[in-house]
């Protein structure tokens, strides 16, 4: 009995090893609404943004590792501006694979940049570049590129590198919305 659980035993400390150490330089993207300045009505379309980032990664740690997300880069764009939107008033709907041409009030955009770096012992910097696009009734109304940059400290108990990426989205959509609600 002992030496069937001896190799049980051992593999799976050797599985939590390796998984523990994959997912170090790891980041789930998330997302808390901040403080809209901009009222926003009217119903609107919030169609599926697109990922032209040049490269997949973040960026990296002070010893070279790479940094990844677990989370689709798009959809946390496009799904933050979509809670944004509802907090402000308006009537959002999100659409993933087909949209009307010509009616309403359409918006999506380009994430072109994502990075997040170590720039000291315990900080970390996060900078985000997209562009957004509203169409109404077929016209685009607003092109936009907007980049916002926030560096902290990630320290367990004060911050992660998910807050630095969420609040400099929060910062990035909080520059566009009022443009974006000028346009519904």
């Amino acid at each position: 009995m002992t030496k069937r659980i001896f190799p049980a035993a051992l593999c799976l400390i050797l599985l939590l090893a390796v998984v523990g150490c994959a997912s170090h330089n790891a980041v789930k993207l998330t997302y808390a609404i901040g403080q809209s300045t901009a009222p926003c009505s009217g119903d609107v379309t919030v169609f599926k943004f697109e990922d032209k980032r040049d490269q997949s990664k973040l960026g990296s740690d002070s010893n070279g590792q790479a940094i990844n997300t677990l989370s689709d880069v798009a959809d946390w764009v496009g799904w933050a501006l979509f809670d944004e939107l509802k907090a402000a008033g308006s009537n959002p709907k999100y659409r993933t694979s087909t949209v009307t041409p010509g009616t309403g009030t359409l918006i999506t955009g380009e994430v072109l940049a994502l990075n997040l770096n170590q720039t000291g012992t315990t900080t970390y910097a996060g900078k985000l570049t997209v562009k957004f696009m509203v169409q109404k009734d077929g016209k685009t109304v607003l092109a936009e590129k907007y980049t916002s940059e926030v560096e902290n400290l990630v320290v367990p108990g004060y911050g992660s590198q998910s807050d630095i990426l969420a609040e400099t989205l929060r910062t990035l959509i909080g520059e566009a919305l009022p443009a974006i609600c000028a346009k519904i």
